[in-house]
């Protein structure tokens, strides 16, 4: 019996697998799904300007009380788990407040593991009443509890519904970016000069930064273990990246970085980070970039796998890549950014998402 339902398992895994690999070219044909909406749905207002890229909202007595946006205005190079956009009209108030948020359409199949529309739309609705400018992240300030299993999609939407409505903030006038800077030309001037560092001399000069998540963060019983031991770098600077990933791949990878890009090494010496989106949707559901209120998502094509770690002393990684950072927003690694990995557990049978974040800043040592 327990042969048999090993076997059950497996073939209903592979169907999921072929479902997935196949799922690009067949959702257009019956999975995309699209809501009616209007202005207001998403911010109480007598009457409605047209901007560029969004609408003021005016009350009765022509005072303006904030404005609404359609997300494919602004982030339709965000896409989910189909390769698609999640088109969602989101209203906030002068101040940065969300007023409103609905779902206009997506092409999810979420569908397959038992979500439904108000499940979505109860997800969403945990943004109502909070500020744009507030972290807000996938694991912490927002559930998945509504959503469960959705790591891709709830990553994305997050990703989309921030990073327009901080773009539309910014636009409207009713905040600055953090660093003015970054609206424009993001610095990509790193340090060319290349010494023979080992992965001690890495660890102590803070090119990498270690984040150790234990099964007590998790609120696990028993013994305290370390449940993900994760390490970042920033890795165009030859004296990191060429240590680390050795004289070939480093030199391959930079011919994948365009100008105004970077990369990022990430590894494991325990636990994992790719997640279920790695091997199937081609989207990471685990791992996101945070610099001053923008979010990068990343895609299987800015993923590169490393088998080996080349820098002396370097730990036998459990997995290791190399992320770039493309897209449509700069992306400075000379300033601050956030790592962020949502990690999937069980606790008392219920799977649960939480996550963590691991503050990284390249050291003055490898800028120019």
């Amino acid at each position: 019996m327990r042969r048999k339902k090993i076997k059950m398992r497996k073939a209903a895994g592979l169907v999921f697998v072929i479902f997935f690999l196949f799922y690009p070219f067949i959702s257009e044909s019956f999975v995309e799904k699209r809501f009616p909406y209007k202005l207001e749905d998403a911010l109480k207002a007598s009457r409605f300007v047209k901007k560029t890229g969004y609408w003021e909202g005016y009350s009765a007595d022509n005072k303006l009380v904030g404005y609404v946006i359609i997300s494919n205005d602004w982030t339709k190079h965000l896409i989910g788990y189909s390769s698609k956009p999640l088109n969602t009209l989101i209203g906030m108030d002068t101040n940065g407040v969300i007023t409103g948020i609905k779902i206009i359409s997506y092409w999810e199949p979420i569908f397959m593991i038992g979500i439904k529309d108000s499940d979505y739309h109860k997800f969403l609705q945990q943004y109502v009443g909070k500020n744009i400018q507030d972290s807000l992240t996938i694991g912490r300030e927002i559930t998945m509890d509504a959503i469960t299993g959705a790591t891709v999609t709830a990553v994305v939407q997050n990703a989309t519904n921030l990073g327009t409505a901080r773009q539309v903030a910014v636009a409207a006038g009713i905040s600055q970016p953090l660093d003015k800077k970054l609206a424009k030309k993001p610095n990509t001037k790193v340090s060319t000069k290349y010494e023979a560092l080992s992965w001690d001399d890495l660890m102590n000069a803070g090119a990498i930064k270690s984040l150790v998540v234990t099964t007590k963060d998790l609120g696990m019983k028993g013994e305290e273990d370390v449940y993900v031991e994760l390490n970042v770098g920033v890795i165009t600077p030859p004296s990191i990246g060429k240590n680390i990933l050795g004289d070939k791949l480093y030199k391959d990878t930079l011919k994948e970085i365009k100008d105004g890009q970077s990369a990022i090494f990430v590894c494991t010496t325990k636990g994992e980070f790719k997640g279920v989106g790695f091997a199937y949707g081609g989207i990471f559901g685990t791992i996101n970039v945070e610099q001053e209120g923008k979010i990068f998502v990343f895609s299987t094509d800015e993923y590169e796998n490393v088998t080996h770690l080349y820098a002396k002393g370097s730990p036998p990684p459990k997995e290791s890549g190399v992320f770039i950072i493309r897209g449509k927003d700069f992306f400075d690694q000379t300033k601050p950014f956030k790592l962020n990995i949502t990690l999937p557990y069980y606790l008392g049978g219920k799977k649960i998402y939480k996550t963590f974040t691991l503050e990284y800043k390249l050291p003055d040592r490898f800028i120019k």
